[in-house]
């Protein structure tokens, strides 16, 4: 076997290692996104940020009408 040949089987064998190491990922990422429990956590977790954000809106919107409000007045008793 020259060192030619010896060189190519040595390539081949780390492309094959590469590809089953490929498909072994490709596996259990599949695995953990079919996974019924990792579905339901990633469902509660969006159920549990929306009513949160709804929340910190809100306060938002209000905090921003006392402020308009508490400008108006003021500019009024000025006048």
């Amino acid at each position: 076997m020259t060192e030619l040949e010896a060189l190519r089987k040595r390539r081949e064998l780390v492309v094959l290692a590469a590809e089953l190491q490929r498909a072994n990922v490709v596996t259990r990422l599949d695995r953990i996104q079919v996974n019924p429990a990792r579905k339901l956590l990633g469902l509660a977790a969006t159920a549990v940020s929306r009513p949160a954000l709804l929340t910190l809106g809100t306060a938002a919107i209000r905090f921003a009408v006392r402020a308009y409000r508490k400008r108006r007045a003021a500019r009024s008793t000025i006048h």
